[in-house]
């Protein structure tokens, strides 16, 4: 039995928007049975309100919400990928603080440079994507582990993509064949590269799935399609009308170290793969073909198009199935159960878990308080809210549970001013127990 009781992952992305490696490896750490609170950097685009939504029965996404009062005496792992957090992270109480590295600290993550070094000596596991990140950080951390990309094999294979959608008009009008990219259009990507691509197969479609990131303007011909952002439960509806997948990334130092979880999503179709000169991709031979220039490209291409067999497009399955998310899932908590017998860290295994009257709470996005000192939390001017209170016509009606944990003895009163305000006063009959701050 695991002596994991949580896994927290500090505010970084949108859950919803744009799903990368840490949302599918939180989402495969509660599928194996372990809590997971995954702090919910929520934007305008998923609208999600203050509050805590129950993905499944271990997974929780927290929006605004301080999770510390949540685990009560519970030491997390602390699982993170932003350096910009590594003085934060201490901030939940961690029984150990993993980094993955998941890009090359340049470029276009060039701000991601002065805290790097910090983050890797001061984890107690670092987690790498690629080769190149593994040979950066095993210079500065001898606790480091490679644990590459992968895919959600069962949802782009349709092996199982009940209950998620098709893709709309806007491909299915387009005549095959089709030369599909499925990523965010950033600096990174050969728009030249893309051109030749769209001129020099005039008779094929050019298809392109997502955002602009940092650029503003993109080439324009009549077979290239920019269809723009598209739900991550719409991808695989797409990309199986793909005849060729394609990642059209610059050669630079930041590319270098990428493991394009789009390739293993290509291969998890059967659909072939060109790929310019990333070095991840090379190591796959025949099944992802790796072009040192645009001339090779357009060859691969040719290849990728009329050179394919049915038994490459079953290897190229078969590769991606032995790399799922649930497979590398599994890896890492074998590493960090390993680290912890290392450390003789053993705790009884308490599952940390939310209950219903706090996941029902619906009053969180009318309320606001004075925060005196919740020194453990990494949030600042969010709201209080009490599992154990209600609000009816301006009066704030506390309850207690002589079985519930008290969070530093903290007693709140009703402000006088705005409905459902709370401040720390001296009230002795309104002791509010587990309180949330939001």
């Amino acid at each position: 039995m695991s002596n994991i009781n949580c896994i927290l992952y500090p505010p970084t992305l949108e859950y919803d928007y744009l799903i990368q490696r840490p949302q599918h490896l939180m989402r495969s750490f509660s599928e194996l049975g372990i809590p997971v609170f995954f702090l919910n950097n929520s934007s305008a685009y998923s609208g999600e309100k203050r509050g805590i939504r129950k993905l499944n029965e271990l997974f929780y996404l927290i929006n605004n919400v301080d999770p510390v009062p949540l685990l009560g005496n519970s030491r997390p792992v602390v699982y993170y990928t932003a350096t910009a957090h590594v003085d934060i992270v201490k901030n939940y109480n961690p029984g150990l603080i993993i980094f993955d590295s998941v890009d090359e600290p340049s470029e276009e993550f060039e701000a991601w440079r002065p805290n790097y070094h910090k983050a890797v000596s001061s984890a107690d596991i670092v987690l790498t994507a690629s080769d190149k990140l593994y040979g950066m950080a095993s210079a500065i951390n001898p606790r480091v582990y490679l644990v590459p990309n992968a895919c959600d094999y069962d949802y782009f294979s349709g092996t199982n993509s009940a209950g998620y959608g098709e893709a709309d008009m806007d491909i299915l009008n387009i005549e095959k064949p089709v030369i599909g990219y499925i990523g965010v259009v950033a600096s990174w990507c050969d728009l030249d590269l893309i051109t030749q691509i769209a001129d020099r197969f005039s008779h094929c479609n050019l298809v392109m799935i997502g955002p602009l990131y940092n650029i503003s303007e993109v080439p324009q011909r009549p077979n290239l399609h920019w269809l723009g952002f598209k739900p991550y439960e719409k991808l695989a509806a797409y990309a199986r009308l793909f005849d060729v997948g394609i990642i059209p990334f610059k050669q630079t130092s930041m590319t270098e170290s990428v493991n394009p979880i789009k390739m293993w999503e290509y291969m998890a179709t059967g659909m072939p793969v060109v790929t310019t000169a990333l070095p991840e991709a090379k190591k796959h031979g025949e099944l992802v073909l790796y072009s040192e220039d645009h001339e090779q490209f357009m060859s691969n291409l040719n290849k990728a198009l009329y050179g394919d067999s049915y038994e490459k497009k079953l290897q190229r399955q078969d590769v991606a199935r032995q790399n799922s998310w649930l497979e590398r899932a599994k890896k890492i908590l074998e590493i960090i159960e390993n680290e912890m017998q290392a450390r003789n860290i053993v705790t009884a295994y308490d599952p940390v878990s939310i209950s219903d009257e706090v996941l029902q709470n619906t009053q969180w996005e009318n309320m606001s308080a004075y925060v005196e000192d919740f020194s453990m939390s990494p949030f600042q001017n969010r709201v209080i809210v009490a599992n154990k209170v209600c609000i009816q016509n301006n009066i704030a009606k506390a309850y207690t549970d002589p079985g519930s944990n008290i969070i530093n003895n903290r007693r709140y009163m009703p402000a006088p001013v705005g409905r459902g305000d709370f401040r720390i006063g001296a009230i002795p009959n309104i002791t509010v127990k587990r309180a949330l701050k939001l």
